[in-house]
């Protein structure tokens, strides 16, 4: 079935462009999701490899257990980097990953990913890179609005440090309506010639009382 980004975005239009999305665990054997909002969380990541790879993408994935550390992070990054194409653009899920184990997660999750892409992927090929954290929903828990204003302060930040290196970062802020398939539409967005000239921003899908 054509995704949102695939009704909405020109065909082929990420064609070759390779992307990691790093993500949490499903709930393999675990409880089911409580409500419909956290089944959207946990096919949010799913969607966003959907959508780019119907637009032509190379998609990687790796869903990042808590109890890893940064040596697991480091050998998915290796292994996707190995990839043709390398890696372009990075997508970490913080939505999942807040659902997953809360701003602690979320935020160290993100910088672990960041870190390891960035230095075994952007810097070693020499051609920048782009990076999008999709921000957990203001309904998805009591610190979720802290992990927004985490993973905005980590792009709006590195968007600065890194601009000399040709690296993006970008941070969307999901609303508590927002869809996996909106969501991805707009990552894929961003991951088209076009999403070169986003960076250091909140694109804020909250609505007029998000801010």
């Amino acid at each position: 079935m054509p995704t949102v980004a695939a009704e909405l975005l020109r065909p082929d239009l990420l064609r070759e462009t390779s992307i990691l999305v790093v993500t949490a665990p499903a709930r393999a054997g675990g409880p089911a999701p409580e409500s419909l909002d956290d089944t959207l969380v946990e096919s949010l990541g799913q969607t966003v490899c959907e959508a780019c790879g119907q637009l032509g993408a190379r998609v990687d994935s790796y869903a990042r257990d808590s109890a890893a550390d940064e040596t697991a992070m480091d050998a998915a990054v290796a292994s996707a980097a190995t990839n043709p194409g390398g890696i372009e653009m990075l997508v970490v899920d913080g939505a999942a990953l807040f659902a997953s184990g809360g701003l602690r997660e979320c935020l160290d999750s993100a910088w672990d990913a960041t870190r390891a892409v960035v230095n075994l992927a952007f810097l070693p090929a020499g051609r920048g890179g782009r990076i999008v954290y999709l921000a957990p929903a203001p309904n998805a828990g009591e610190q979720a609005d802290a992990a927004r204003a985490g993973l905005e302060n980590l792009a709006r930040t590195l968007s600065v440090e890194w601009a000399r290196h040709g690296i993006t970062t970008v941070a969307i802020a999901l609303g508590d309506t927002t869809t996996p398939g909106e969501a991805a539409a707009l990552t894929a967005y961003l991951a088209s010639p076009v999403g070169a000239y986003f960076s250091g921003c909140l694109l804020d899908l909250r609505g007029p009382a998000g801010g």
